[in-house]
């Protein structure tokens, strides 16, 4: 039994030793995969508050975006924070060549505090896009 699990044991190893790769061949290709994530502020908002933002952090290999919706907590509207979200997802539903989307996760809201004491609310939307 001992000499079986040591022969496959060195199978193993060779086989792994056959077919593993160069890390310096893999750092070359030109070919190889983006992993950026882009973070994009939308020219048109869609929002009548005058604090809310609205920013988009997009991974193009996975075509998944992150919604952030952030405003000063007492004018926050959680009706309002999700028709902007809504907007800005179909213009870069448009603007990038998808058909659709889906969510990927339950929305969410966020309370904290910056560095001056101000509350901030900051809504998170989590989609995946369809091409």
């Amino acid at each position: 039994m001992k000499k079986f699990i040591a022969v496959v044991a060195a199978l193993f190893c060779f086989v792994g030793f056959t077919f593993a790769d160069d890390l310096e061949e893999l750092q070359r290709d030109p070919n190889a995969v983006d992993l950026s994530v882009q973070t994009i502020v939308p020219e048109d908002q869609h929002t009548t508050n005058k604090t809310a933002k609205v920013e988009i952090v997009y991974t193009p290999l996975t075509d998944e975006a992150h919604v952030y919706y952030t405003c000063v907590a007492v004018t926050y509207d959680q009706g309002e924070a999700m028709n902007t979200v809504l907007a800005c997802l179909q213009d870069f539903q448009k603007g990038n060549q998808y058909y659709s989307y889906k969510y990927l996760r339950k929305d969410s809201v966020k309370y904290y505090k910056d560095d001056k004491n101000m509350k901030y609310a900051q809504y998170h939307s989590y989609v995946k896009f369809n091409r």
